[in-house]
């Protein structure tokens, strides 16, 4: 790692110490592919609820989520060619409220198994580490998730799944069972710059052996484009549609990736 790698993601790090509120999921499929060895990728992504019925805990306010900005700060650090290590910090600003760090996590590890084409699935595995938070009622834990990254190409068709397995692993909730959510999609090239997809998301699911009621499930789906500006620089852009009660009815989200 060079000296101004280093720089930039123990920056990140330090900004993650700051992170302290409810934990929110994010809405991202990833793919297969990884860094190559010292690459480094800043990410920024926004979300905004653009429609929503429903309301959210606020450092002890209770506020609307409609209006709601989410950003996510990101670098990620190519260690090796299939071995990645990353470093988020979040923001939220609901309508009429200030903007504050909420969340704070790192990726110990995004490894790619196989070289593409040599099982059905190009899989990678990506652990992440949420850092410690004060949440609402005031109690400090840790979580930790997995996430199986599966992809399967059909010349310009490409299936990403994504199935996530969560675990609170300190605090008061640490018996709680764990946690099921999933991210998928499905993309077709247009041409060198240009990709089209829809995109499905699944959180608040609930255990794999006791799933919650549907009605506090959170399912969304939309179209997405991912349009690659530069050879550096591309922006994926997406819009997502609430399936249940409890999942925001409309969000806007944006995410903007540049390699170094």
């Amino acid at each position: 790692m060079t000296k101004k790698s280093a720089i930039i993601l123990a920056a990140a790090v330090a900004a993650l110490a700051t992170g302290a509120a409810e934990a929110r999921s994010y809405h991202k499929t990833y793919g297969y592919s990884t860094l190559d060895k010292g690459e480094m990728e800043l990410v920024y992504w926004s979300e905004y609820v653009a429609a929503s019925g429903n309301t959210m805990p606020y450092f002890g306010k209770n506020v609307d989520r409609k209006g709601l900005w989410s950003n996510t700060f990101e670098v990620e650090y190519g260690v090796t060619d299939r071995f990645n290590m990353a470093a988020y910090v979040d923001t939220e600003s609901p309508s009429g409220e200030d903007t504050k760090v909420v969340q704070a996590h790192a990726v110990l590890g995004r490894y790619r198994l196989f070289e593409k084409g040599e099982r059905f699935f190009d899989t990678t595995i990506y652990v992440e580490y949420y850092m410690p938070r004060i949440a609402w009622q005031g109690e400090s834990k840790e979580r930790l998730e997995t996430r199986v990254i599966l992809q399967k190409d059909f010349g310009d068709m490409h299936l990403m799944l994504n199935p996530k397995f969560e675990k609170v692993i300190s605090g008061p909730n640490v018996t709680e069972g764990m946690e099921l959510e999933y991210a998928m999609g499905i993309y077709k090239t247009m041409s060198p710059v240009l990709t089209l997809g829809w995109e499905a998301y699944g959180n608040e699911i609930g255990s794999p052996v006791d799933l919650k009621d549907k009605k506090d499930q959170m399912h969304d789906m939309g179209p997405t484009a991912i349009y690659k500006i530069s050879k550096a620089l591309t922006v994926n852009a997406t819009l997502l549609f609430g399936l249940t009660e409890a999942a925001d009815d409309t969000t806007v989200r944006a995410i903007f990736e540049y390699e170094i």
